[in-house]
């Protein structure tokens, strides 16, 4: 062959037709381990696991991964419930606010008189069936009469609304008399009224160390100092029970509901069955305030404003 200065032709290797292989140098084995179709097929795999995120984990970045995952769980639960807990007392303020209107509602028809509970057994929650009517007059709901943090209230509504009649028809109680009443998720701050017997009144509120003055049981909407007036509370009531952070069960109050379907009337916004968190507390001037849970304690024991079995707190 015939060489030009400064070129030297290549070696031109030609594959084998048979097998497709490269011809080996002398002393090499062969370059592949199978034919070049295999190798390319094999690579393009590679590269679709690639591509598409296929090539999998390791049993320890999994565990790693899970971990974490839990780790944010824990961190991230506790202040979802108290973003959730916050939504319900807000929505608690509001329902409040519509007791306290239609209560002055009423009042500006009846000359400033409130609507007096006759119910003997004396619970804060009890509400006459004539008094409820009126208020659903002015546009509140069966679902307003309680709190949305009340498991019970919520989960037994009808008990606790039909407990005393179950003439309920979906709008209105058809047959009661003007002793009748609802189990209210919420209390009212009213005296009694007894035909016949102004004597028997409720005892006084408990006055706490903190009070900047003596709380009333209220009868009309006259009452001096409107905006330190309480009207219409959260439901806050406890049980005695000792060897518990205030010696009393807030979670399970028996009451007539439990006598009957042993269901348990319960504290709204719970801590927990021994801790409440606080209440909506409603005035008659009909603005509503966030109050906590800050009872005097005596031996040990919270004390209530009004009654002992059970105790009602606000």
């Amino acid at each position: 062959m015939c060489k030009k200065r400064g070129f030297t032709p290549l070696e031109v290797k030609i594959p084998n037709r048979e097998s497709g292989r490269l011809p080996e140098r002398h002393g090499e084995g062969p370059r592949f381990a199978g034919s070049q179709t295999d190798v390319r097929q094999q690579h393009r795999s590679f590269l679709r696991k690639e591509s598409l995120g296929l090539t999998g984990f390791t049993l320890i970045e999994l565990l790693v991964v899970i971990a974490i995952i839990a780790l944010l769980m824990g961190i991230l639960m506790p202040a979802l419930q108290r973003v959730r807990e916050q939504a319900r007392q807000q929505s608690c303020g509001a329902r409040i606010r519509q007791h306290l209107l239609a209560l002055n509602m009423y009042a500006d028809d009846n000359d400033s008189k409130l609507p007096l509970p006759t119910t003997a057994g004396g619970w804060l929650q009890d509400i006459a069936i004539n008094t409820v009517h009126f208020m659903l007059d002015t546009g509140m709901t069966r679902e307003i009469f309680y709190c949305q943090s009340n498991h019970n209230h919520q989960k037994y509504n009808d008990m606790f609304w039909m407990f005393n009649n179950q003439s309920w028809n979906g709008a209105k109680f058809t047959n009661y008399s003007d002793d009748s009443f609802i189990v209210s998720g919420y209390c009212y701050i009213l005296e009694l009224r007894r035909e016949g017997r102004p004597d028997i009144v409720r005892p006084d509120i408990v006055r706490y160390e903190n009070d900047d003055m003596q709380k009333i049981w209220l009868k009309t909407t006259q009452e001096k100092y409107p905006a330190l007036r309480e009207l219409c509370v959260d439901s806050i009531m406890g049980m005695p029970q000792s060897n518990t952070k205030y010696g009393r069960n807030f979670g399970q109050v028996q009451g007539g509901i439990y006598g009957q379907n042993q269901v348990y009337d319960q504290t709204s916004h719970l801590k927990s069955d021994y801790e409440p968190r606080g209440g909506n507390i409603g005035f008659l001037d009909s603005h509503v305030e966030w109050r906590p849970f800050n009872p005097d304690i005596q031996n040990g024991v919270a004390v209530p404003r009004y009654g002992n079995s059970p105790g009602f707190f606000w």
